[in-house]
């Protein structure tokens, strides 16, 4: 019961019969007749104290869809049992969903047995979104009584990073599958890349024979290539919140999802055995497989990241090495702090191959401050920076893309590995 509202009517019916009866006013001591009247009704309904029975139901257009794409919501509120005069509903809309159109909160009269419904339309961030309960107030014609509680209509709703098609880049990790891939083995076999050349053996393929190398040296020569096969490969997120600072962490966040999810969908459609560790808060790890369903795992994995700060692994060289195969091809989704290329070279010391990509943030950043010579000399300053950091990883062994975030990353990708190698 609303104990403020009925204090001040009994105060007011108080005050009307005191100047009524003290000044022998009639029409004033009636006046308090209708107040007394709310007054006591009040009471009785909140002795009855029955709480509204509501039933809600949420419907989701689409439980899956790609970030950037817009989502369809509605709830449609029951009423199943008294009368509620006056019921206001509302839909707490979570971090990351911008609504468009429509509403997410209604006021109206429900009769027993109706239903109201709450529609809108909204863009959704990157991200696994749990859509619980809706927030229900709801009070008597008098104005005494009210009522408040969360109804229950769940639903999910995940939201995947855009990929794009990555092609070009050939892996060489120290150590391959048996399965056919992609990946360098350097090892003579069935290939496309020349390799070297031999002395004819029995049951080689006769066109393998290189006649041209046959005829200088009077002995049957072969052709060999280099053999492609499949490759244990982990692609590490780095969701560090430290590496995640400037104008709009969370954009440069999204943008490393994106980059991750293109590399781990562009190396299974190599054919290669592909994992995922969220490095920074906490370990996420997805152990490597392969195949589209594997694809979706990865790429819901990523949905999730979100970043995070731990003094466990606040650097890179706590990345766990028991998680990743021996000699096997590592890649990095980082904007990188200073000092994580020794940690990234250490990899590399222990046998592994080590490929990092490094969203350029400069530019975005530069975007956001505007122009101006203060804002030229920062980001001549940051450019130094970055390019001295990217030094520092070919010393160190470590092969560096720099992206530049405001263009596609598969050109950008396939142009730096061809200058690459």
């Amino acid at each position: 019961m609303d104990v403020g509202k009925a204090q001040a009517e009994f105060v007011l019916v108080a005050l009307l019969l005191g100047v009524g009866i003290g000044l022998r006013l009639p029409a004033v001591a009636f006046l308090a007749l209708p107040l007394a009247v709310h007054l006591l009704g009040g009471f009785v309904l909140a002795s009855a104290d029955r709480p509204p029975r509501l039933q809600a139901t949420r419907t989701v257009s689409a439980s899956r869809v790609w970030e950037g794409e817009t989502v369809e919501v509605t709830v449609e509120v029951a009423n199943r049992g008294r009368r509620v005069e006056l019921l206001h509903v509302r839909d707490p809309v979570p971090r990351g969903v911008e609504v468009l159109e429509g509403g997410g909160e209604v006021l109206a009269d429900l009769a027993p047995g109706a239903a109201l419904t709450l529609a809108y339309t909204a863009r959704v961030r990157r991200g696994v979104y749990e859509l619980p309960s809706v927030r229900v107030q709801a009070r008597d014609f008098l104005g005494y009584v009210g009522w408040s509680a969360e109804v229950p209509c769940p639903a999910g709703l995940t939201v995947l990073p855009r990929y794009e098609r990555l092609g070009g880049i050939t892996l060489s990790p120290r150590r391959t599958l048996p399965q056919a891939g992609t990946a360098r083995s350097r090892r003579g076999g069935a290939g496309v890349e020349f390799f070297g050349a031999r002395e004819y053996r029995p049951g080689d393929e006769i066109r393998r024979i290189n006649w041209k190398a046959t005829a200088r040296t009077g002995e049957l020569v072969v052709t060999e290539y280099e053999e492609e096969r499949a490759a244990d490969v982990v692609v590490v997120l780095d969701v560090r919140a430290a590496a995640y600072r400037g104008v709009d962490p969370l954009e440069l966040l999204d943008h490393s999802a994106r980059g991750a999810a293109t590399v781990v969908q562009g190396l299974l459609a190599q054919g290669n055995r592909v994992g995922l560790l969220l490095y920074g808060a906490y370990l996420d790890w997805v152990y490597p497989g392969y195949g589209r369903r594997h694809g979706e795992r990865l790429l819901r994995q990523i949905a999730r990241a979100r970043p995070g700060h731990s003094e466990v692994f606040a650097e890179l060289r706590n990345i766990p090495t028991r998680l990743l195969a021996p000699g096997s091809q590592v890649v990095v989704v980082s904007p990188l702090l200073p000092g994580d290329e020794e940690d990234l070279g250490a990899l590399v010391a222990r046998g592994y191959r080590v490929l990092v990509l490094v969203p350029d943030v400069t530019t975005m950043e530069r975007e956001h401050l505007g122009t101006g010579p203060e804002v030229e000399m920062a980001a001549r300053i940051l450019a130094l920076e970055r390019w001295a950091l990217v030094g520092r990883l070919y010393a160190a062994r470590v092969r560096p893309l720099l992206w530049d975030v405001r263009y596609p990353l598969a050109p950008q990708a396939r142009a730096a590995w061809r200058r690459l190698w």
